[in-house]
């Protein structure tokens, strides 16, 4: 087993991390639009995206069936959009990015209950479509961090707790996704062992931080921390003492040491981690992260130093931060595709 994780020290770094999430673009048209009005005959209120399926002309020669997919649960929740505001039956009128392939598939940004006068905005960059006539739903000030703690001694006053994801700068889930420098062999064979983006198979224990979804650190008060991201219920444990010079780190996806310790109020984790896809059949990617509260105890500020010489040119670095909210919370992810 290779250690390095002494060099991180003193590495030169470049920007760089790996972070995906699902590319709408690929699937939609997101220059594009497309609107329906029919009736709601089907709804699958899940994650990483809600599903819906419209009859339009129901009864007639002209019947068709249109499905779309829309933001997550995960993210609907926080904006106030939960399952029970639509039910089978209902009339609505659907507006949206039409797919690139078929006539019949949408990526559902707005949803008008007809009957109701109320339009369900689902992403959060989009606005009222229909103002005039109905009331929105889907309230956007937590994703962009409008909701914050005026009073000074109700924030945290430590690493620990809940820390939300903010649309935008280096609070955004797009932060950590900077180019890396592969090598050869890691341009080659950098996608073998990941999780396949169109499952529900466990993410990436580093890019789930990068994800649009709360975190929380917890003390379990056994000399271990639980970091745990809510993005595909992703968590790994945390030992806090020196990295063994052998560290059990199993053999299969996600398996990884960490070892973690205070310096000052700044939490730092060093893990190995293993990886398929080396020469001899075993690799170990070796990151360095910092967790540290800000001076106004409203941002978690995070950096990450990946070192993997494989399939790395060079260390690569990357940042980002999250805030506290008020009343938020890591909910479960429950994913099914």
């Amino acid at each position: 087993m290779r250690h390095i994780l002494p060099a991180l020290a003193s590495a030169t770094l470049v920007a760089g991390s790996a972070s995906a999430h699902h590319n709408w673009s690929a699937i939609y048209d997101v220059e594009g639009d497309m609107e329906i009005e029919g009736v709601i005959s089907e709804i699958e209120f899940v994650n990483p995206h809600v599903r819906m399926s419209f009859t339009v002309d129901g009864g007639t020669p002209d019947e068709k069936v249109y499905t779309t997919e829309s933001n997550s649960v995960a993210s609907l929740t926080r904006m106030g959009v939960t399952e029970e505001l639509v039910s089978v039956g209902t009339r609505v009128r659907v507006a949206g990015y039409p797919s690139r392939t078929r006539d019949d598939d949408i990526f559902m940004n707005h949803l008008l209950l007809v009957d109701e006068h109320r339009e369900i905005v689902f992403l959060r960059t989009a606005e009222a479509r229909w103002p005039v006539e109905a009331e929105r739903i889907g309230n956007t000030d937590v994703a962009h961090g409008r909701v914050v703690e005026e009073d000074f001694s109700r924030r945290p006053s430590s690493v620990f707790g809940v820390w939300s994801t903010i649309y935008g700068a280096e609070g955004s889930h797009r932060a950590l996704g900077a180019t890396v420098e592969w090598t050869e062999y890691g341009e080659q064979n950098r996608s073998r062992g990941g999780a396949d983006p169109t499952s529900c198979a466990p993410r990436d224990i580093f890019s789930a931080l990068g994800a649009p979804y709360p975190i929380e650190i917890v003390d379990n008060n056994d000399g271990t921390l639980t970091i745990r991201a809510e993005f595909y219920d992703t968590y790994r444990t945390v030992h806090m003492n020196d990295m063994p010079e052998n560290p059990d780190v199993p053999h299969e996806f996600n398996g990884h040491y960490s070892a973690g310790r205070f310096v000052g109020d700044t939490l730092v984790v060093d893990t190995l981690q293993y990886r398929e896809g080396g020469i001899d059949g075993d690799d170990y990617m070796q990151v360095h992260e910092t967790f540290t509260l800000s001076g106004d105890h409203n941002r978690l500020q995070y950096s990450r130093v990946t070192v993997d010489p494989l399939f790395r040119a060079m260390p690569t670095m990357a940042k980002k931060w999250w805030q506290y909210v008020p009343g938020s919370f890591v909910q479960p992810y429950d994913c099914n595709y």
